[in-house]
């Protein structure tokens, strides 16, 4: 980036101290929470549009991606649980009861499917994410999709496109590393801000995260109460398992 650039981005400190000062005002609830995730959502599109036209100022990089190239969606997506249970929000309210139980249907078939499965795997099993609509590779959960996946910007669709084809997920694809720091600092903040009230919170698998909160009940209040109810969905502990797998 041009050491002149007026991109404004956001570090662990500075996003942990503004989700924590929000807390401190509103209190923490699970209505409360919903609107902290979506107010970062908002401020994260912002971001990313400077960031677009920052890049490609400065850099020369012009974002390749567009509607229906989901080559990047197949694999293991990385999410908070304030993110998992606003994902599981969205379901209930933005789609009719047919449509809904068909998703959670293949949600939860894909979380049995892929547990386990490190991204890497998944990419080459070109494991879709369960969202990714499979006639037009279109996002069924697009308003609503994880930090992560607003980050993924490739500068080449050619060679997206290779590595999914030949199932090489370390063919080279230019990207900008300042389109994930904004993610890297919300992620922060959610832990940071979080676990002082008691939260029990970390890293999980989106899928595996649905999973738990539909099949547990009362999962938000559970959680909101200090109850380690994600546990089957914690990507630490996955990698901890696979680790000892391998020695």
């Amino acid at each position: 980036m041009s050491a002149r650039s007026t991109l404004r981005i956001p570090t662990p400190e500075t996003a942990t101290a503004l989700l924590s000062r929000y807390l401190d005002e509103e209190g923490l609830s699970e209505d409360s929470l919903m609107r902290a995730v979506d107010l970062i959502q908002q401020r994260t599109e912002v971001f990313l549009s400077d960031a677009l036209a920052e890049t490609e100022r400065a850099a020369g990089f012009r974002s390749a991606c567009s509607a229906g190239c989901g080559f990047c969606c197949h694999t293991l997506v990385s999410v908070s649980p304030p993110e998992a249970f606003y994902v599981a929000r969205h379901l209930e309210t933005a789609f009719e009861p047919d449509a809904r139980a068909a998703l959670k249907a293949r949600v939860i078939a894909s979380a049995e499917r892929t547990a386990g499965m490190d991204g890497g795997e998944r990419y080459v099993a070109r494991e879709p994410c369960p969202f990714l609509r499979q006639d037009d590779w279109l996002c069924g959960l697009h308003t609503a999709r994880p930090l992560v996946c607003r980050a993924m910007h490739s500068g080449s669709l050619a060679a997206c496109k290779q590595a999914y084809d030949t199932r090489d997920a370390t063919v080279p694809t230019p990207t900008m590393a300042v389109f994930f720091e904004n993610t890297k600092a919300y992620m922060s903040a959610y832990i940071s801000a979080l676990r002082p009230r008691g939260l029990a919170i970390y890293p999980v698998e989106l899928s595996m995260a649905l999973r738990v909160i539909w099949q547990e009940e009362d999962a938000m209040a559970r959680w909101l109460g200090g109850e380690d109810i994600f546990a089957p969905a914690s990507l630490g502990v996955r990698e901890v398992v696979r680790k000892v797998e391998k020695v």
